[in-house]
């Protein structure tokens, strides 16, 4: 949780339900700049009055400034670290971790922390949604620039297996630009975009929202610039002690939108596993060859 945002919670004497709202936004910050009252309190089972008596009660006007309040705690820690040059960034890291006093364990925690928050703070219904406008597309485009680019390459490879018609972008030539221009309303973009932000990624979202085109963005912050072009927006969390992003949470994310397109066709999906592998039998390696 952002310290300065417990650090206003601890100061008032909340209720249990309160208490649980409170977890709830610690948890989900990004989630929650996307979420009205409403939606919090379904989360949490509560109703949108008591989310808003809560953002009262912790000092604001009311939701709506609890959201700016957060917006800004996240813009100022994108400013820290996103916008950096890798050299920078190196720095702010190393003298933000290295005075742990294990650095392996310091990790593990850090690691285990984004791979289960990028899941969980997503909703179940939207991981649904995702996984069937990928497959009822026509053609499927995995945008991964700079960092996203292995994640963006093995989920096309993998989705591959399961549907037709996959690519996977992950370079700024213009044979690969000029691709999006063959897709329109009937297809999918799924794009993996994480700070430092650059025009090119603002001239691929506008070529496909030209053209109709869906797009999934999954990102770290509802503060990417390009959200405004989303029609479905997956959050995930990237921390890392180093000078890059972590991709265990996007991996996460994107291997779990993977499981539920297989089960969504499972017997389609097991004949093509069947077909693959009579066709690469011939070239597998016996464990008693050398």
């Amino acid at each position: 949780m952002n310290k300065r945002l417990l650090q206003r919670f601890s100061q008032y004497e909340l209720t249990k339900s309160q208490i649980r709202i409170a977890d709830y936004i610690g948890k989900n910050q990004k989630r929650v700049l996307g979420m009205t009252a409403k939606d919090l309190g379904q989360e949490v089972d509560v109703s949108d009055a008591t989310i808003i008596r809560f953002a009262r009660t912790v000092g604001f006007e009311g939701y709506t400034q609890l959201q700016e309040f957060i917006e800004k705690e996240l813009k100022e820690h994108n400013e820290k670290i996103g916008k950096h040059s890798l050299h920078d960034r190196y720095v702010m890291q190393f003298e933000r971790y290295n005075e742990t006093e294990s650095t392996s364990e310091e990790m593990i925690r850090l690691m285990s922390s984004n791979l289960e928050n990028s899941i969980r703070q997503n909703q179940e219904e939207l991981y649904k949604k995702i996984s069937v406008m990928i497959l009822d597309a026509r053609k499927k485009v995995v945008i991964g620039l700079r960092g996203g680019k292995g994640p963006a390459v093995q989920f096309a490879r993998l989705a591959g297996l399961i549907t037709n018609n996959v690519r996977a972008l992950i370079s700024e030539g213009h044979d690969d630009i000029r691709y999006l221009l063959e897709l329109d309303e009937n297809d999918v973009a799924i794009f993996l975009s994480f700070p430092r932000y650059y025009t090119i990624d603002e001239k691929i979202t506008t070529v496909l929202a030209e053209r109709r085109v869906p797009i999934i963005l999954i990102t770290d912050s509802m503060t990417n610039p390009l959200t405004r072009y989303a029609k479905e927006v997956l959050l995930v969390e990237t921390e890392h002690c180093g000078f890059f992003h972590s991709m265990i949470g996007v991996e996460g994310v994107l291997e779990y939108i993977l499981i539920l397109m297989c089960w969504r066709n499972p017997e389609e999906f097991r004949e093509k596993l069947e077909q693959r592998d009579a066709v690469l039998n011939d070239y597998l390696i016996s464990a008693g060859k050398q």
